[in-house]
């Protein structure tokens, strides 16, 4: 096994599938990676599936190791593996092999007479078997039948259930859901025949009248609390009569009668009438006009016709009465059974429960068993197929990273290159979750960018982690545009959405002290500043004031003296400060002055620069990697030769001609020559 240095950490050489069978020999805790998430890379997805045994979203060292002895298994000839091939062909496959054997007579039938096969002949051959109208798991399309009743009820048990899914994107039917429709049905026949029960007098207990009974029961509950409120009020009065005082006519003494709104909601929650002590409702005496349509109604369309008279008032026993015949229709109402069936009338779910339907329904399902095992085939040999291609590449993303490090190639979970402020990011990965990707790059030592992606004509949009290894922050900032060329040759639109700040080379490190006292001098002079500004614009305001208010001319306020007094002694200070500066400076050697300064530019630069050293020599790329769900076991350091390639500021072309104008010389030289006479002064 050979292992070349990359960085500064050894990956496996695994070029050919003699090396391949060799990593597999290896410790795990050798391999860069033994955990990464499926999404994370750019291959085929049915051969990501595949790898995924476990279907947790994620390939395991186990997973891989798992695969690879079962492709090796199946193949005596392993050409076809270091070709990166998606071509079987038969003489390559183990013949002393049961599963392979089977393989090869499939392979037989999609393509008589031939010795290869290609991946897309299999995937052809899957693609007919799953259009069937039964699947391998048993879930039929109404199609899959000629009698168009069985096709009716099939189409119509999908529209009230949704259906499950079937291999060709439409949507069937499955013993499961067969059941479960038999079940609601039964439950639901059962609750439509108490429709039929009568009580003592030969009337239905369900529906006191009749057809009519579902719009009277909506009447019935608009008005319901209301009149349990008028009799409870009666009650009220009936055992103290001054509560008719209180009760009637109820309008909250607060209200504003100006407020339409208002005074329609108080009317509304107010009696329905004036309780009295003989508790008889009288519809036609003094009703609150807000209830005056709905007691209308109530009346004629329930009290009428359920008691058969025509009489204007209703009592406690007349309304107990009422209660129970219509609650009854109620409590029915409330305990509907099979309520996704209600779309289907009564007659056709008689219908459809009929047991000849659901056995030739059955009957359908059981014909799959030969599709079942034609498709299990077709699939293992595609998956024979896919791992022949794609293995190798994938051990070379996952074991090793060789084509990380190689500007010419891209690795396999690599999305594209940002330009963005003048410089080109080679290395990207995409970010499935913004806050766990945060988390789990907390402690890292490198200058990343998280870069939201949008591709307009797509409607699509996602994050890329990017990472600045060269040069420095510049105008990277959060809000920054640019443009990502993705590798599939597009281009997105990308904005800086969130940045882990960190040195980005040993220059902007050294010079981070400096930058951070230059900060901190600049917000207290502006403070100051600012502080002064807001004095003078007081002491004017109020000068400006007091003349305003003065009913006749008068000397300069004092106000006024005092501002000027003001800053005659502010100037004054500063002259004094810099006379005290002059002296000290005057008092001393310019070789002791320089060297002063350079002591003091030393005591900063040099502890800096050490920490800058090890934070940036700490600099690992497996954080990139990890905060994307990644397990790595490399520590991924970068040399200088890699954060050049992976961000880097293109030179011009060769023999290109640089014009400048002509002034940047005389700038030069006039900084030339007051930096000479400043040394001059000071040496004399």
């Amino acid at each position: 096994m050979h292992f070349k240095r990359y960085g500064t950490s050894y990956h496996p050489l695994i070029k050919t599938a003699s090396d391949l069978q060799e990593a597999l020999q290896l410790d795990e805790s050798l391999w860069v990676s033994t955990s990464a998430p499926i999404r994370a890379f750019r291959m085929d997805p049915e051969f990501l599936k595949y790898l995924d045994s476990d279907l947790d979203s994620r390939v395991k060292c186990g997973e891989l190791e798992e695969a690879t002895h079962w492709l090796f298994a199946m193949l005596k000839e392993h050409s076809g593996i270091s070709e990166a091939s998606t071509t079987l062909k038969l003489e390559h496959l183990q013949e002393q092999n049961p599963e392979a054997l089977e393989i090869i007579s499939l392979l037989k039938q999609i393509a008589p007479g031939k010795t290869a096969v290609e991946l897309k002949e299999i995937r052809q051959w899957r693609k007919r078997l799953e259009e069937k109208p039964v699947s391998e798991t048993g879930v039929v399309l109404p199609d899959a039948s000629s009698d168009e009743k069985i096709r009716s009820f099939l189409k119509q048990l999908i529209d009230v259930t949704g259906g499950v899914a079937h291999p060709s994107g439409k949507k069937g039917v499955d013993r499961n859901l067969l059941d479960a429709f038999q079940k609601s049905a039964d439950a639901r026949k059962a609750w439509q025949a108490q429709l039929l029960e009568l009580d003592e007098n030969g009337c239905s207990k369900i529906l006191p009248l009749g057809e009519d009974t579902p719009a009277a029961f909506a009447i019935y509950q608009t008005v319901k609390g209301a009149i349990e409120h008028f009799f409870r009020l009666c009650d009220a009065v009936n055992l103290d009569p001054a509560a008719l005082q209180q009760s009637w006519p109820g309008l909250p003494k607060e209200l504003n009668w100006e407020d339409a709104t208002a005074l329609d909601l108080a009317l509304r929650n107010a009696p329905i009438a004036a309780p009295n002590e003989e508790r008889i409702l009288r519809f036609n005496k003094e009703i609150n006009p807000a209830w005056a349509r709905d007691l209308h109604d109530f009346r004629q369309q329930v009290i009428v016709p359920l008691f058969d008279r025509t009489d204007e008032v209703m009592t406690p026993q007349t309304w107990k009465e009422l209660c129970v015949r219509m609650d009854e229709y109620g409590r029915w109402k409330d305990a509907e059974a099979g309520k996704e069936l209600s779309s289907i009338s009564e007659t056709d779910l008689i219908s459809y429960s009929q047991p000849a339907l659901r056995d030739a329904v059955l009957a359908l399902m059981d014909h799959q068993a030969k599709s079942a095992i034609d498709l299990k085939d077709v699939r293992r040999a595609e998956k024979l197929a896919l791992y022949q291609g794609y293995i190798l590449e994938f051990s070379n993303n996952f074991i090793a990273f060789p084509h990380l490090y190689e500007p010419e190639i891209r690795a396999g979970f690599e999305m594209g290159t940002l330009i963005m402020d003048g410089r080109r990011f080679n290395l990207s990965v995409e970010v499935p979750d913004r806050a766990a990707y945060l988390k789990g790059i907390e402690g890292g030592t490198m200058f990343i960018m998280i870069v939201e992606l949008v591709h307009t004509l797509r409607k699509e949009k996602f994050e890329v982690a990017v990472p600045a290894t060269s040069g420095h922050q510049g105008n990277l900032k959060v809000g920054k545009h640019g443009v990502f060329q993705h590798v599939d040759g597009s281009q997105w639109f990308a904005t800086v959405v969130h940045i882990a700040d960190n040195p980005i080379s040993l220059g902007e490190a050294m010079m981070e002290p400096f930058k951070r006292l230059g900060k901190a001098v600049t917000q207290k002079v502006e403070s100051i500043t600012q502080s002064a500004e807001k004095k003078l614009e007081q002491s004017g305001a109020d000068a400006v004031t007091k003349i305003q208010s003065s009913p006749e001319p008068t000397p300069a306020p004092a106000s006024s003296g005092n501002m000027l007094a003001g800053g005659g002694i502010a100037i004054a200070a500063l002259g004094s400060s810099f006379a005290f500066i002059t002296k000290i400076f005057a008092g001393l050697q310019p070789a002791d002055v320089l060297k002063g300064l350079l002591a003091a530019v030393l005591a900063v630069m040099i502890p800096s620069s050490i920490i800058a050293w090890i934070r940036l020599s700490k600099r690992d790329l497996s954080v990139l990697l990890e905060g994307a769900g990644w397990a790595i076991n490399s520590r991924m350091r970068l040399n200088q030769t890699q954060c050049r390639t992976f961000t880097c500021k293109p030179s011009f072309p060769e023999g290109s001609r640089l014009i400048r104008g002509r002034e940047w010389w005389l700038w030069r030289i006039l900084w030339i020559e007051i930096a000479l006479y400043m040394l001059l002064k000071m040496w004399r």
